[in-house]
Protein backbone atom coordinates (compact mmCIF):
# COMPACT_ATOMS: atom_id res chain seq x y z
CA UNK A 1 0.00 0.00 0.00
CA UNK A 2 2.67 2.79 0.75
CA UNK A 3 4.75 1.83 -2.42
CA UNK A 4 1.69 2.18 -4.32
CA UNK A 5 0.90 5.47 -2.65
CA UNK A 6 4.07 6.71 -3.59
CA UNK A 7 4.17 5.94 -6.98
CA UNK A 8 1.15 7.41 -7.48
CA UNK A 9 2.84 10.46 -6.08
CA UNK A 10 5.29 10.32 -8.85
CA UNK A 11 8.06 9.22 -6.48
CA UNK A 12 9.01 5.63 -6.96
CA UNK A 13 10.55 6.33 -10.60
CA UNK A 14 14.27 5.12 -10.60
CA UNK A 15 15.65 7.92 -7.23
CA UNK A 16 19.21 7.34 -8.91
CA UNK A 17 18.71 9.58 -11.67
CA UNK A 18 21.70 9.87 -13.96
CA UNK A 19 22.07 13.03 -16.66
CA UNK A 20 24.58 14.65 -18.71
CA UNK A 21 26.10 17.87 -18.22
CA UNK A 22 29.51 19.51 -19.69
CA UNK A 23 30.15 15.39 -21.21
CA UNK A 24 30.41 14.34 -17.16
CA UNK A 25 27.76 12.33 -15.94
CA UNK A 26 26.05 13.48 -12.91
CA UNK A 27 23.78 11.71 -10.40
CA UNK A 28 20.69 12.54 -7.59
CA UNK A 29 20.45 10.69 -4.61
CA UNK A 30 17.49 10.88 -3.00
CA UNK A 31 18.15 10.31 1.34
CA UNK A 32 15.06 10.11 3.76
CA UNK A 33 15.34 10.13 7.23
CA UNK A 34 12.97 10.43 10.48
CA UNK A 35 14.62 13.59 12.27
CA UNK A 36 13.56 16.95 12.90
CA UNK A 37 15.59 19.04 9.75
CA UNK A 38 17.01 21.11 13.21
CA UNK A 39 18.03 18.09 15.09
CA UNK A 40 21.79 17.16 15.34
CA UNK A 41 21.17 14.27 13.26
CA UNK A 42 20.54 16.66 10.34
CA UNK A 43 22.72 19.93 11.20
CA UNK A 44 25.90 18.56 12.12
CA UNK A 45 25.29 14.77 10.21
CA UNK A 46 23.19 14.28 6.84
CA UNK A 47 23.12 17.58 5.65
CA UNK A 48 27.31 17.92 6.16
CA UNK A 49 27.27 14.75 4.58
CA UNK A 50 25.20 15.66 1.81
CA UNK A 51 27.10 18.54 1.15
CA UNK A 52 30.51 16.71 1.23
CA UNK A 53 29.43 14.52 -0.87
CA UNK A 54 28.87 16.97 -3.19
CA UNK A 55 31.61 19.25 -2.90
CA UNK A 56 34.33 16.11 -3.27
CA UNK A 57 32.58 14.57 -6.76
CA UNK A 58 32.68 17.73 -8.18
CA UNK A 59 28.97 18.21 -8.40
CA UNK A 60 28.47 15.43 -10.12
CA UNK A 61 26.32 13.90 -6.97
CA UNK A 62 23.85 15.22 -5.51
CA UNK A 63 22.20 14.42 -2.56
CA UNK A 64 18.33 15.95 -1.84
CA UNK A 65 17.74 15.59 1.68
CA UNK A 66 14.18 14.89 2.81
CA UNK A 67 14.17 15.13 6.95
CA UNK A 68 11.00 14.20 8.55
CA UNK A 69 9.94 11.29 6.53
CA UNK A 70 8.63 14.28 3.80
CA UNK A 71 8.29 11.94 1.38
CA UNK A 72 5.50 9.87 3.09
CA UNK A 73 5.26 6.72 5.18
CA UNK A 74 6.13 5.80 8.80
CA UNK A 75 9.69 5.71 10.06
CA UNK A 76 9.29 1.73 10.16
CA UNK A 77 8.69 1.84 6.49
CA UNK A 78 12.02 3.41 5.91
CA UNK A 79 14.03 0.39 5.25
CA UNK A 80 11.24 -1.01 2.73
CA UNK A 81 11.78 2.36 0.95
CA UNK A 82 15.09 1.49 0.22
CA UNK A 83 15.04 -1.82 -0.17
CA UNK A 84 11.86 -0.81 -2.96
CA UNK A 85 14.07 1.51 -4.81
CA UNK A 86 11.89 4.18 -3.76
CA UNK A 87 14.93 6.18 -1.48
CA UNK A 88 18.75 5.60 -1.82
CA UNK A 89 19.87 6.19 1.31
CA UNK A 90 18.29 6.30 4.53
CA UNK A 91 18.59 7.12 8.64
CA UNK A 92 17.23 4.82 10.90
CA UNK A 93 17.64 3.39 14.12
CA UNK A 94 17.26 -1.20 14.92
CA UNK A 95 13.87 -0.78 16.62
CA UNK A 96 11.94 1.10 13.93
CA UNK A 97 11.69 -2.21 12.15
CA UNK A 98 11.46 -5.19 14.91
CA UNK A 99 13.20 -8.17 13.67
CA UNK A 100 14.64 -6.51 10.51
CA UNK A 101 18.33 -6.00 12.58
CA UNK A 102 18.46 -8.69 14.76
CA UNK A 103 21.79 -9.20 15.25
CA UNK A 104 22.73 -5.46 15.05
CA UNK A 105 20.56 -5.03 18.06
CA UNK A 106 22.90 -7.29 19.78
CA UNK A 107 24.58 -4.02 19.68
CA UNK A 108 22.18 -2.52 22.22
CA UNK A 109 22.63 -5.09 24.85
CA UNK A 110 23.20 -4.09 28.38
CA UNK A 111 26.36 -3.74 29.99
CA UNK A 112 28.46 -4.76 26.22
CA UNK A 113 28.93 -0.93 25.58
CA UNK A 114 32.25 1.15 25.84
CA UNK A 115 30.30 4.29 27.48
CA UNK A 116 31.31 7.13 24.81
CA UNK A 117 30.03 6.68 20.57
CA UNK A 118 33.62 8.11 19.67
CA UNK A 119 34.82 4.07 20.93
CA UNK A 120 31.52 2.79 20.36
CA UNK A 121 30.73 3.57 16.82
CA UNK A 122 34.17 2.10 15.44
CA UNK A 123 33.61 -1.46 17.73
CA UNK A 124 29.94 -1.40 16.19
CA UNK A 125 31.12 -1.26 12.44
CA UNK A 126 33.57 -3.54 13.06
CA UNK A 127 31.14 -6.13 14.81
CA UNK A 128 29.10 -4.70 11.77
CA UNK A 129 31.41 -5.70 9.06
CA UNK A 130 32.55 -9.07 10.36
CA UNK A 131 29.24 -10.63 11.41
CA UNK A 132 26.43 -8.85 9.66
CA UNK A 133 27.17 -7.22 6.36
CA UNK A 134 26.61 -10.97 4.58
CA UNK A 135 23.07 -11.33 6.39
CA UNK A 136 21.26 -8.12 7.69
CA UNK A 137 22.93 -5.94 4.95
CA UNK A 138 22.54 -8.07 1.94
CA UNK A 139 22.28 -5.52 -0.72
CA UNK A 140 22.78 -2.26 2.21
CA UNK A 141 25.92 -0.49 1.89
CA UNK A 142 26.68 1.19 5.41
CA UNK A 143 27.73 4.41 5.55
CA UNK A 144 28.22 3.87 8.94
CA UNK A 145 26.48 2.55 12.50
CA UNK A 146 27.39 5.10 14.96
CA UNK A 147 26.24 5.11 18.90
CA UNK A 148 25.49 7.66 20.77
CA UNK A 149 26.52 8.47 23.99
CA UNK A 150 25.45 6.33 27.22
CA UNK A 151 22.36 5.75 28.08
CA UNK A 152 20.89 5.81 31.58
CA UNK A 153 17.71 5.39 33.59
CA UNK A 154 16.01 8.90 34.38
CA UNK A 155 13.03 9.30 36.21
CA UNK A 156 9.73 11.45 37.36
CA UNK A 157 9.63 10.77 41.12
CA UNK A 158 11.45 8.48 42.39
CA UNK A 159 14.96 8.11 42.34
CA UNK A 160 16.91 4.74 41.41
CA UNK A 161 19.54 4.35 43.90
CA UNK A 162 19.43 0.42 43.89
CA UNK A 163 17.89 -2.22 41.91
CA UNK A 164 14.95 -2.41 44.29
CA UNK A 165 13.61 1.21 43.29
CA UNK A 166 12.65 -0.28 39.67
CA UNK A 167 9.74 -2.25 41.13
CA UNK A 168 6.21 -1.29 40.04
CA UNK A 169 7.86 1.65 37.50
CA UNK A 170 6.40 1.90 33.91
CA UNK A 171 9.66 2.87 31.89
CA UNK A 172 9.93 4.09 28.38
CA UNK A 173 12.65 2.11 26.21
CA UNK A 174 13.12 2.56 22.48
CA UNK A 175 14.39 -1.12 21.70
CA UNK A 176 13.60 -5.16 22.66
CA UNK A 177 16.54 -6.07 24.38
CA UNK A 178 16.39 -2.72 26.71
CA UNK A 179 12.93 -3.65 27.38
CA UNK A 180 14.19 -7.02 28.60
CA UNK A 181 16.44 -5.57 30.66
CA UNK A 182 14.00 -3.46 32.31
CA UNK A 183 11.62 -6.52 32.95
CA UNK A 184 14.58 -8.12 34.28
CA UNK A 185 15.42 -5.14 36.78
CA UNK A 186 11.60 -5.53 37.79
CA UNK A 187 10.06 -2.62 35.67
CA UNK A 188 7.42 -2.63 32.88
CA UNK A 189 8.88 -1.74 29.41
CA UNK A 190 6.71 0.86 28.03
CA UNK A 191 7.29 1.67 23.56
CA UNK A 192 6.48 5.58 23.12
CA UNK A 193 7.66 7.32 19.96
CA UNK A 194 10.85 9.63 21.05
CA UNK A 195 8.25 13.20 20.26
CA UNK A 196 5.59 11.70 22.73
CA UNK A 197 7.64 11.16 25.38
CA UNK A 198 7.79 14.54 27.64
CA UNK A 199 4.58 14.39 27.47
CA UNK A 200 4.08 10.95 28.85
CA UNK A 201 6.37 11.74 31.35
CA UNK A 202 4.37 15.35 32.58
CA UNK A 203 1.17 13.47 32.62
CA UNK A 204 2.46 10.48 34.99
CA UNK A 205 1.81 7.60 31.54
CA UNK A 206 5.28 6.19 32.65
CA UNK A 207 7.90 6.87 35.80
CA UNK A 208 11.26 7.09 33.40
CA UNK A 209 12.99 6.73 30.60
CA UNK A 210 16.37 4.66 29.16
CA UNK A 211 17.76 7.29 26.91
CA UNK A 212 21.15 8.21 26.32
CA UNK A 213 22.03 12.06 27.60
CA UNK A 214 22.70 13.92 24.74
CA UNK A 215 19.31 13.54 23.67
CA UNK A 216 17.60 15.20 26.68
CA UNK A 217 19.11 18.36 26.15
CA UNK A 218 16.88 19.37 22.85
CA UNK A 219 14.31 17.75 23.98
CA UNK A 220 14.18 19.19 27.44
CA UNK A 221 13.84 15.92 29.08
CA UNK A 222 15.40 17.62 32.01
CA UNK A 223 12.05 19.98 32.96
CA UNK A 224 9.72 16.61 33.45
CA UNK A 225 12.57 13.68 34.28
CA UNK A 226 14.01 15.27 37.80
CA UNK A 227 16.58 11.92 38.59
CA UNK A 228 18.86 10.86 36.45
CA UNK A 229 21.23 7.73 37.40
CA UNK A 230 24.57 7.85 35.78
CA UNK A 231 25.41 4.44 34.96
CA UNK A 232 25.99 3.51 31.47
CA UNK A 233 23.57 0.75 30.60
CA UNK A 234 23.54 1.02 26.93
CA UNK A 235 24.53 3.37 23.97
CA UNK A 236 21.52 3.29 20.89
CA UNK A 237 22.60 2.73 17.29
CA UNK A 238 21.72 4.86 14.53
CA UNK A 239 21.80 3.53 10.59
CA UNK A 240 22.93 5.34 8.04
CA UNK A 241 22.43 3.15 4.98
CA UNK A 242 22.47 2.78 1.28
CA UNK A 243 21.16 0.79 -1.53
CA UNK A 244 24.03 -1.33 -2.96
CA UNK A 245 22.06 -1.08 -5.93
CA UNK A 246 22.52 2.78 -6.26
CA UNK A 247 25.79 2.30 -4.91
CA UNK A 248 26.75 0.32 -7.85
CA UNK A 249 25.50 2.22 -10.26
CA UNK A 250 27.75 4.95 -9.92
CA UNK A 251 30.91 4.75 -11.82
CA UNK A 252 34.07 3.73 -9.74
CA UNK A 253 35.50 7.76 -8.79
CA UNK A 254 31.98 8.59 -7.71
CA UNK A 255 31.87 5.25 -5.35
CA UNK A 256 34.84 6.55 -4.56
CA UNK A 257 33.93 9.43 -3.03
CA UNK A 258 30.83 7.47 -1.00
CA UNK A 259 33.53 5.19 0.29
CA UNK A 260 36.07 8.52 1.48
CA UNK A 261 32.58 9.03 3.60
CA UNK A 262 31.91 6.22 4.95
CA UNK A 263 32.84 3.43 7.27
CA UNK A 264 35.00 3.30 10.69
CA UNK A 265 36.41 6.46 10.67
CA UNK A 266 33.32 8.35 9.41
CA UNK A 267 31.59 6.60 12.66
CA UNK A 268 34.07 7.86 14.73
CA UNK A 269 34.12 11.14 13.17
CA UNK A 270 30.02 11.39 14.24
CA UNK A 271 30.51 9.56 17.91
CA UNK A 272 32.59 12.22 18.72
CA UNK A 273 29.64 15.03 17.53
CA UNK A 274 27.73 13.09 19.66
CA UNK A 275 30.19 13.30 22.43
CA UNK A 276 29.99 16.50 22.61
CA UNK A 277 26.63 17.27 23.43
CA UNK A 278 26.82 14.79 27.21
CA UNK A 279 28.69 17.72 28.95
CA UNK A 280 26.04 20.51 28.23
CA UNK A 281 23.07 17.58 28.61
CA UNK A 282 24.16 16.77 31.80
CA UNK A 283 24.84 20.36 32.61
CA UNK A 284 21.54 21.04 31.79
CA UNK A 285 19.77 18.65 34.02
CA UNK A 286 22.39 18.90 36.88
CA UNK A 287 20.96 22.87 37.10
CA UNK A 288 17.42 22.20 36.59
CA UNK A 289 15.25 23.26 39.81
CA UNK A 290 15.05 19.64 41.85
CA UNK A 291 17.12 17.39 39.75
CA UNK A 292 19.73 15.10 41.36
CA UNK A 293 22.39 13.12 39.13
CA UNK A 294 23.00 9.90 41.01
CA UNK A 295 25.89 7.56 40.67
CA UNK A 296 25.90 4.42 42.37
CA UNK A 297 28.88 2.31 43.65
CA UNK A 298 30.44 -0.51 41.61
CA UNK A 299 29.00 -3.44 43.92
CA UNK A 300 25.22 -2.00 42.97
CA UNK A 301 26.46 -1.63 39.58
CA UNK A 302 27.47 -5.63 39.44
CA UNK A 303 24.31 -6.49 40.61
CA UNK A 304 22.73 -4.36 37.81
CA UNK A 305 24.83 -6.56 35.58
CA UNK A 306 24.14 -9.70 36.68
CA UNK A 307 20.50 -8.78 36.63
CA UNK A 308 20.66 -8.00 32.75
CA UNK A 309 21.96 -11.38 32.04
CA UNK A 310 18.67 -12.97 30.59
CA UNK A 311 18.85 -10.09 27.70
CA UNK A 312 21.84 -11.55 26.19
CA UNK A 313 20.91 -15.26 26.86
CA UNK A 314 17.49 -14.42 25.27
CA UNK A 315 19.94 -12.67 22.19
CA UNK A 316 22.60 -15.11 21.66
CA UNK A 317 19.79 -17.83 21.38
CA UNK A 318 17.68 -15.46 18.77
CA UNK A 319 20.81 -15.74 16.85
CA UNK A 320 21.22 -19.51 16.97
CA UNK A 321 17.44 -19.82 16.09
CA UNK A 322 18.45 -17.74 12.52
CA UNK A 323 21.55 -20.26 12.10
CA UNK A 324 24.21 -18.11 13.56
CA UNK A 325 26.74 -18.76 16.12
CA UNK A 326 25.13 -17.27 18.82
CA UNK A 327 27.62 -17.43 21.60
CA UNK A 328 30.20 -17.18 19.40
CA UNK A 329 29.04 -13.97 18.07
CA UNK A 330 28.24 -12.70 21.47
CA UNK A 331 32.10 -13.23 22.60
CA UNK A 332 33.37 -11.61 20.01
CA UNK A 333 31.06 -8.38 20.67
CA UNK A 334 32.22 -8.58 24.39
CA UNK A 335 35.90 -9.35 22.91
CA UNK A 336 35.45 -6.11 20.31
CA UNK A 337 34.22 -3.51 23.08
CA UNK A 338 36.44 -4.40 25.35
CA UNK A 339 39.10 -3.82 23.18
CA UNK A 340 37.67 -0.15 22.24
CA UNK A 341 37.13 0.61 26.13
CA UNK A 342 33.89 -1.63 27.25
CA UNK A 343 32.82 -0.08 31.00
Amino acid sequence: MLRRSLIAAGLAAPALLPSRRASAQTFTLRLHSFSSPTALDHTMHLDRWAETVGRESGGRIRVEVYPALQLGGQARDLVQQLEDGVVDIIWTVPGFTPGRFPGTEGLELPFVNTGTSTTMSPAAMEFAEKHLAATEYRGIKIISIHATDRAVVHTTRKPIRSLEDFRGLRIRVAGRFIGETISAFGATPVGIPLPGVYEALARGQVDGMMINWAITLPYRFYEVAKFHTDTAVFQGMLLTLMSRRAYDRLPAELRAVIDANSGSAYAKKMGEVWDSQTAPAIAANRGAPGNEIITISAEERARWVAAAKPAHETWIREMNRLGRPGQQMFDDLMAITARHGRV
